[in-house]
Order: C-alpha cells, then sequence, then structure tokens
C-alpha cells in the first residue's frame, strides 16, 4: 500500500489537513518542534485505515474529534499493486462512525459500505490489520522496545497465528469434550446404579420359562390323567354289565353244550350197539329196555336213533360256538374295562400339590414385593375369609386311602369290582385331582405373570444396557477425538517451533543486513532467542552481549533494525505489492552521527518498502539524503497544506 494523497477536517489537532501528489517513493520527513502536529498526520492515516490511532482506543474515539467540533472526517487515497482507492471515514459526537472505501476513479460506487465491511475489505486488500500496522509499517512516538513475542502480530508475522488459532480451537474441542464426557459418563453412572439395582440374573428368565412349561406339561399331564380316569370309568361301567350277561350266557351255553354232548353220546352209542353189534348182550339187554319203555317200539326206529345222536353232535357244537363266542366278547370287554386300572394307576401317580418349592431369591423376592401390593390393595376380612374359605374346602376334599386304591385295583383288574364301587372311587379320586389341577393352574398362571413380568424386566435391562454401550461408545469416541485433537496439538506445537525457529533466524538475518549500516559496522550478528530477546555480538569482547550492556543509543538503533526486518517479514509473508511504513520520531536519543547513518540505511532498506514516512524535531545537516516531500509543522498553525 502507498499512500498518494490525505484529507482530513477536524481530526486531532487540525482543523483542516490536505497532503496531495504524496511521491510514490522516497523518504517523506515531517519536522517541526513539539505540539506541531507531527504525529497527528500518523495518528490521522492510521484513524483512517482502522477507525482508531495508537495512543487512542475505541471506546476513546470521540477524542479523535478536534476541540470544540461536532464531527470530523479523512480521505485517504491509497494504491495497491497499481490500483488506486479511496477510503472516507466520518464520526461525530453523538458516536455515529461511518466509512466507505471504492475504487478512485468510481467514488459513487463503493466496493465496501460501513464499518466492519470496510475493514473486512481492507484486510483482503491490504493483507494485515491493526495490530500487526502498529507492529511493522506505523512506529508511534514511543519507546523503542522489543517485540513481545506473543503478540497477535508478530504471531502474524511469523506464521505462528493460524497454527495458535487451530491449536486453540483444538483445545476449545477437547474441554467440550471433556464436559460432554463428564455429562455421559454421570448418565451412564446413573443408568448403571438403576441397572444394579433391579437384581438383574442372566439366566432367570430362562430356568423361569422352563418351570413354567414343565408346569403347564404337568397340568396337562393331570388333566388328562383326569380325563383318561373318566372315560375308562365310563367304559368299565358300561362293559361292566355287558360282561356279566356275557358271562352267564356263556355259562348257560356250555351247559347246553354239556348236555348235547351226553345225548350225542348216548344216541351214537346206542345206534351202534343196536344196529352193528345187536349179538351183543349189551345190545339185547337195550333193546329189551327200550321194548319196555317205548310203546309201539320198531325195530325201524333204530336209524333215528343214530339220527338224533348226529343232532345232538351238531347241538353240541352250535352250543360250543356260542359258549366261545360269549366268552370271547366277555373277554374283549373285560380287556377294555381293565383300561380302568392303568388309569387309576396314573392318577394315583400324581403327587399331592405342595407348591413350587424351586424358587430363587429373585422370584421369592418379587413374589412377596407383589404379594405385599395384593395384600395393600384387598380388605384383610375379605382376605381372611377367603383362606378360610381354601382351608375348608381343602380339609374337605381329601384322596382316598392307599388301601382302598390298592383293593379297587385289585377288583377291577378281574372285572369284580361293582359299578357303584367303582364311582364312588373315581369321583371321589377325580374330584381330588381338580382341586390340584386347579391350584397348579393358579400357580401356572402366577408364573405367567411372572414370566411377563421378567420379560419387561429384560427388555428394560436391554434398554438400559443398549442406551450404556452407546454412552460408552460415544465415550470412546469422544476419547479417540480428544486423543487426535491432543496429538495434533502436540504436532501444531513442533511446527509452531519449526516456524518460529525460523522466523527468528530469518529476522536475525534481516537484523544483520542494516544493523552494521545503523551502527557504522560496530555491531553486525545478533542472537535472537524464541522469546524474541536480542543479544549482540560484541567484536571488542567477542561474545554475545545483552542489550542493557550497551548504550541506549545503540540499543536504539538495534531495535529500529528488529522493527525492520519484522516490516519486511511481513512484507513477504502478507502484503501484495509496494507498503510505506510511518516511522514517528526514529531517531530519539540518536546522536547526529546515528542519525546520518540511520537515514542512509532507510533509503537503501528494501526494494518494497519503498515509501517511508519519517517524524522528526530536525534532521542533522549534511546528511547525503535527498528526501522524496519535506513537511513542516508549526505549532501555531491548525491548518497544514502540502
Amino acid at each position: 500500500m502507498i499512500i498518494k494523497s490525505v484529507k482530513a477536517e477536524n481530526v486531532l489537532k487540525y482543523a483542516s489537513l490536505d497532503l496531495g501528489d504524496i511521491p510514490e517513493k522516497g523518504i517523506i520527513a515531517i519536522s517541526g518542534e513539539n505540539e506541531s502536529g507531527k504525529s497527528t498526520i500518523g495518528e490521522t492515516v492510521c484513524f483512517a485505515l482502522f477507525g482508531r490511532t495508537f495512543s487512542l482506543g475505541p471506546d476513546d474515539l470521540d477524542k479523535v474529534l478536534r476541540w470544540g467540533e461536532h464531527h470530523c472526517s479523512v480521505v485517504l487515497e491509497f494504491s495497491v499493486e497499481g490500483t488506486d482507492y479511496q477510503l472516507s471515514r466520518f464520526l461525530d459526537r453523538d458516536g455515529n462512525h461511518s466509512a466507505r472505501l471504492s475504487l478512485a476513479g468510481d467514488t459513487e460506487n463503493p466496493v465496501a459500505r460501513g464499518v466492519n465491511s470496510v475493514a473486512d475489505k481492507l484486510f483482503d486488500i491490504l493483507g494485515y490489520e491493526f495490530d500487526e500496522f502498529v507492529e511493522s509499517f506505523y512506529l508511534a512516538q514511543r519507546e523503542i522496545t522489543t517485540p513481545h513475542p506473543h503478540s497477535v502480530a508478530v504471531k502474524t508475522m511469523a506464521g505462528v497465528a493460524p497454527l495458535e488459532h487451530v491449536m486453540v480451537s483444538f483445545q476449545e474441542e477437547i474441554a467440550q469434550f471433556d464436559e460432554m464426557r463428564e455429562e455421559l459418563d454421570a448418565e451412564a453412572e446413573t443408568l448403571r446404579q438403576e441397572l444394579e439395582e433391579m437384581d438383574f440374573q442372566e439366566g432367570y428368565l430362562v430356568d423361569l420359562e422352563d418351570r413354567k412349561n414343565a408346569l403347564e406339561a404337568e397340568v396337562n399331564a393331570n388333566k388328562s390323567a383326569v380325563e383318561n380316569l373318566e372315560q375308562a370309568a365310563d367304559i368299565y361301567a358300561e362293559n361292566h354289565p355287558q360282561i356279566r350277561r356275557a358271562r352267564s350266557k356263556r355259562g348257560r351255553a356250555r351247559f347246553w353244550r354239556f348236555l348235547s354232548f351226553v345225548l350225542a353220546l348216548i344216541g351214537g352209542g346206542a345206534w351202534f350197539m343196536l344196529a352193528k353189534k345187536p349179538d351183543l348182550a349189551q345190545s339185547q339187554q337195550l333193546l329189551h329196555l327200550l321194548q319196555q319203555k317205548v310203546p309201539n317200539w320198531q325195530d325201524a326206529w333204530i336209524p333215528y336213533i343214530g339220527i338224533a345222536g348226529i343232532v345232538f353232535a351238531v347241538l353240541m357244537l352250535l352250543f360250543w360256538i356260542r359258549a366261545a363266542s360269549h366268552g370271547s366278547r366277555a373277554t374283549r370287554l373285560a380287556e377294555d374295562a381293565r383300561v380302568l386300572g392303568d388309569a387309576l394307576e396314573k392318577a394315583r401317580a400324581v403327587s399331592a400339590f405342595e407348591g413350587d418349592t424351586g424358587e430363587s431369591a429373585q422370584e421369592t423376592v418379587i413374589q412377596e414385593e407383589a404379594a405385599q401390593e395384593t395384600a395393600a390393595e384387598e380388605d384383610t376380612d375379605v382376605a381372611a375369609g377367603e383362606a378360610m374359605s381354601l382351608s375348608m374346602t381343602e380339609e374337605a376334599l381329601e384322596r382316598p386311602e392307599e388301601s382302598a386304591y390298592a383293593a379297587l385295583l385289585s377288583r377291577v383288574e378281574d372285572v369284580l369290582a361293582g359299578v357303584s364301587e367303582m364311582r364312588n372311587y373315581v369321583e371321589q379320586e377325580a374330584r381330588w385331582l381338580r382341586e390340584h389341577i386347579s391350584r397348579k393352574e393358579e400357580q401356572f398362571w402366577a408364573h405367567g405373570q411372572e414370566v411377563d413380568r421378567e420379560m419387561e424386566r429384560v427388555r428394560q435391562v436391554a434398554r438400559l444396557s443398549e442406551v450404556i454401550d452407546g454412552l460408552e461408545a460415544k465415550m470412546a469416541e469422544l476419547d479417540a477425538n480428544r486423543e487426535k485433537r491432543l496429538k495434533a496439538i502436540e504436532l501444531l506445537e513442533g511446527a509452531s517451533g519449526y516456524v518460529s525457529s525460523n522466523f527468528n533466524r530469518d529476522i536475525r538475518d534481516l537484523v544483520a543486513r542494516t544493523l552494521p549500516v545503523f551502527t557504522q559496522g560496530r555491531y553486525e550478528h545478533l542472537r535472537i532467542d524464541p522469546d524474541l530477546t536480542v543479544r549482540v555480538f560484541s567484536s571488542d569482547k567477542r561474545d554475545f552481549m545483552d542489550l542493557d550492556e550497551v548504550s541506549s543509543g545503540t540499543q536504539r538503533q538495534i531495535m529500529l533494525a528488529l522493527r525492520l526486518a519484522l516490516s519486511e517479514k511481513l512484507l513477504v509473508r502478507r502484503v501484495h505489492g509496494d507498503q510505506f511504513a510511518f516511522l514517528d520520531e526514529p531517531f530519539a536519543f540518536f546522536d547526529e552521527e546515528r542519525t546520518r547513518y540511520a537515514l542512509k540505511a532507510l533509503t537503501d532498506l528494501s526494494d518494497k518498502l519503498t515509501q517511508i514516512w519519517i517524524v522528526s524535531q530536525v534532521y542533522p545537516e549534511g546528511a547525503d539524503v535527498e528526501f522524496a516531500q519535506s513537511i513542516r509543522c508549526s505549532r501555531d498553525l491548525d491548518v497544514l497544506s502540502a
């Protein structure tokens, strides 16, 4: 940036300041006695560029106005790489502050309007802001000291500022990660405590379901036993009279079979003796008997006796078949009836209900809590009445004695037990079984409710575990991100140290170019520590010395060389095109000889630092320097035009 003109009204000392046609190269010398307005020129330029001055902060802008005036304005024309700009700024007593930036040839169409917009646009054009400006190109009237190594300006010049900005961002993110992790850890710990208080036992649901299924199978088996018992009893009751009738018919058939056998034997024998052995004495006796007993007996009837024997033989066979048929039917009915014996054995195998004694501690606690809740909701008297009724029911329903069972089973096996006897036993046994099945069903439903509750607990545990796992995953992610940030900070610190080291080395080399000129060759080498502490090499002592070991004039020469080196560094790093520098009283406390050498050095300082404004009360005579422009200020004048 090269200043081409400065016009201001009511800024600090001057009611009117008009500096036009300012040379783009060379030294612009500003001179005058104390309080003549020399520094006002630099402060006016600073106010035009940044809306503030070195000596007045943003909160003291009203002091920029000339005493007694209500408003002030400044118009600064400058060029950057061949492009001319016009910057105007206005301020009044009421705090109204405006700024406008436009191309010099097109002021009607500003490129930026407003304080903030102009500031952003100027940074894009110039490449620096106020802090870098006052640490490099603008040496206000003050003691020349070593720049602070941790200032934003120096860090920006060194290229460390972006790295530190990233490090600060990472540190802020780490703090956020730590805060978020603490919150997540607290939330996870609360959930873990809740999970622990649930006293959840892994595998308890499976065990509970197994017991429920076993109880269901037992209930079904008991119901099947009752149904089989009743069905077998019905079969026995139905078959028992049929068996008796079948056995009775079999007995009668056997009797008639025997009788037919005897008659067939008599008839056949008589026919054989009379027809085949008539000469036998027994045959004669039989014939004589028939003649006496049968009226009108005729020998022609003898064949009929044989036929009668055959008929009785056939009848014997028929009665034999009938007896076998009734016997077979009786046997079949008896076999069907004997199913009752198996049913009695299976029913008797059902053990008395004693409750589920296999409860775990967790189930016991839960059931006790459920019982307490139920008891709290029910009326005590009603509960007592129900308990008494249940006790009476249990006393009334007694199971048949074992001896009665054994006796009945033996008689049933032989199908000798009467239907009424069997019915009495079966009804009593069935009532007893149903009562115990009912109690087992109640326990089954209780187990079902417990399974439902435990399933809900399992789902709740799963949800809590899932949430805890999610929180732990987030915490792990935060830890990983934190470690990444820490590693990045470590790398950035290494890069920052490397950049700072190179920066100090470059500054040292740049100072080495101007320091011999400023000190007439007495001092040539500097050592600049990371904290910008400067030590100068003394040829006489052949060692580096601290600045407090040299004269104040030499100290200022060294500091001026250091400031100019910072300016050149900023030029290389951030600034495009040529640049101006404003040095307010840089030679204060310099003797004339040092001032001459300093002026000479400034003329050949840099190819890019081409326009140098120098403020001094007087300039030594005989200085081998030709000023591009000289501006003389007067304490008695509030108008300056050059």
